[in-house]
């Protein structure tokens, strides 16, 4: 495997931005890195790993054994930074949804050689990032095969409230009026879901202590019902933390990859 780490201007941001990259690499029968390399016209499968609040793009190399798993998977994973930015289009701030949802997959796909096929491609997230893996997946269920929210937030409105210690700035990211009756809503996004979305597969865990688990377990009966055996639910002992998270991600990335994706 390579790690990337990339700073370039995104045009949406009118700023530099970090993104890091894993990349797997050729292997040879014997597990080791082939001698000889040919780019050829071979399309990696990649996973677009979302930080949570108060996370950056290398969160999840120094939280996670994420780079051990994606050797194993051989799959690429891309991992951009996006602040306390909520992955929307703020209402004091960047336009974070927009860099997510089309300049960055643009961006990447130009400089790696990174898939676009749906069933190729996957997005996961944990707390603020389960709530974008959630949003882009419902929004542009077209584009990924499965989304894995762990820890997410999936009410707008009561995070506001129940959360305001941790986020007293949520009212630059979004109105607060309009949190459940417009696409930033996952409520919004499960009542308008399109004809692609009966075959996207959702995944979605919690801790038995998770700060986030009673609006999750709210909302599991209503992923359940939108897409009946599609989706997956876990709730392991654990906080709303990364000892949590290390502890689900092996089976998240197996519940994403498992023997979908070919050998390199």
């Amino acid at each position: 495997m390579s790690i990337h780490q990339n700073n370039f201007y995104a045009n949406e941001l009118g700023r530099l931005v970090n993104v890091t990259v894993i990349l797997p690499e050729p292997m040879n029968s014997a597990g080791k890195v082939a001698a000889t390399f040919s780019r050829g016209s071979a399309q990696l499968p990649v996973i677009w790993l979302l930080h949570g609040l108060g996370g950056d793009a290398t969160t999840w190399i120094r939280q996670t054994a994420i780079e051990r798993l994606a050797t194993q998977y051989r799959v690429a994973v891309v991992m951009p930074q996006t602040e306390r930015g909520f992955y929307t289009d703020m209402v004091t701030g960047p336009r974070y949804w927009t860099f997510l949802t089309t300049e960055l997959p643009d961006r990447l796909r130009f400089m790696f050689p990174l898939s676009a096929a749906r069933e190729q491609n996957f997005v996961v997230g944990n707390s603020m990032g389960g709530y974008g893996a959630l949003r882009w997946a419902l929004t542009y269920p077209e584009r990924f095969a499965a989304v894995a929210a762990l820890s997410p937030v999936t009410d707008l409105a009561r995070f506001r409230v129940e959360q305001a210690a941790i986020m007293p700035d949520f009212d630059l990211a979004f109105d607060p009026q309009h949190l459940s009756d417009t696409p930033v809503g996952i409520d919004y996004l499960l009542q308008h879901l399109s004809a692609p979305s009966q075959t996207l597969r959702v995944l979605m865990t919690t801790g038995s202590e998770d700060m986030l688990r009673a609006m999750d377990v709210a909302y599991q009966p209503r992923f359940a019902n939108a897409f009946k055996t599609n989706f997956t639910w876990q709730e392991l002992p654990g906080r709303h933390d990364w000892p949590l998270w290390n502890q689900q991600l092996p089976m998240v990335m197996q519940w994403l990859c498992g023997e979908q994706l070919a050998p390199l």
